[in-house]
């Protein structure tokens, strides 16, 4: 396709590039070296977005919970540009990269030091708020146990 082409249906909204380009020659037996020059014009037209895949969709609405952004007009108009613009897309899923994997233990955990737990009126039994199996009177909170989403209360020096 020419640039011409391009330029006519739109194709170069956003960028081209035209550079001379300069081939030579070398015959052996001629004395001296002829290096024909021509121009040779390359068109870089932009790229072709398609829909944001929900793996992109999800990592860049984790990073906006990783940066505390709730409010849903800005989170909507953020992943509309992301779904229109290749380089706004690329910006946020690399940005994406920051928000911390999630810690997993192998060692056993006490729901009492849980920032999860949530004491009942007993002075050692409380339920998980994010709803792990438990029995029907809560969890002790001295009990040892395997949690994904065990998160450890924060203790304050004194």
């Amino acid at each position: 396709m020419t640039l011409s082409a391009l330029i006519h249906k739109g194709g170069l909204a956003r960028a081209a590039t035209a550079t001379p380009a300069t081939t030579a020659t070398h015959e052996a037996n001629k004395q001296v070296t002829v290096a024909p020059v021509a121009t040779v014009t390359v068109a870089k037209g932009t790229e072709q977005t398609s829909a944001l895949l929900p793996i992109e969709d999800k990592k860049i609405r984790l990073w906006l919970v990783h940066i505390g952004e709730t409010d849903s007009g800005v989170i909507t108009e953020l992943l509309s540009s992301c779904s229109d613009d290749m380089d706004t897309r690329r910006y946020f899923l690399q940005r994406s990269e920051e928000v911390p994997k999630p810690v997993i233990r192998n060692e056993p955990i006490t729901c009492g030091d849980c920032t999860h737990f949530k004491r009942i009126e007993h002075p050692h039994i409380g339920h998980c708020a994010k709803g792990e199996p438990e029995a029907i009177a809560g969890l002790w909170d001295s009990d040892r146990r395997h949690c994904k989403y065990y998160l450890a209360t924060p203790t304050t020096e004194s």
